[in-house]
């Protein structure tokens, strides 16, 4: 256990050295007469926020994800295999992937291809509208 507590300890060193370097992004002040519109949601948020302009609210907020974390949650009791070893849980591997890369996508498109009110824009078109 010593290797791992040297190395978090390093990478603890690393980040805190690097924040304290290293001024965030932030924009000015909050000002309710003038709010951005719309605006986007936080990266962890924006798949959600992409999925809502593409569906209904009750189909994009709680019947994707529900199936999405419902798979998830069911795949260990779908693939029974005790093994540890990767290339014998093919089936818990391909959901977790699927997930991953739906909200992989779904971001990239939320960050990237959004402009000015959130309109669907190509970043080699109108350029690249992304803010922190």
């Amino acid at each position: 256990l010593v290797i791992e507590l040297a190395s978090i300890l390093i990478l603890l060193a690393c980040i805190t050295i690097f924040s304290a370097m290293v001024r965030a992004p932030l924009l000015s002040l909050a000002d309710f007469n003038a709010t951005p519109n719309p605006s986007k949601a936080p990266w962890y948020f924006l798949g959600l926020q992409e999925l809502l302009t593409m569906f209904h609210p009750m189909v994009a907020g709680v019947t994707i994800p529900g199936v999405a974390l419902g798979l998830i949650a069911l795949s260990p009791y779908v693939d029974k295999n005790p093994s540890n070893k990767p290339e014998d849980r093919r089936f818990a591997i391909a959901i977790f992937t699927l997930f991953v890369m739906m909200f992989a996508v779904m971001v990239i498109i939320g960050s990237f291809f959004r402009g000015p009110g959130f309109n669907f824009t190509f970043p080699w078109k109108d350029g690249v509208f992304f803010e922190l």
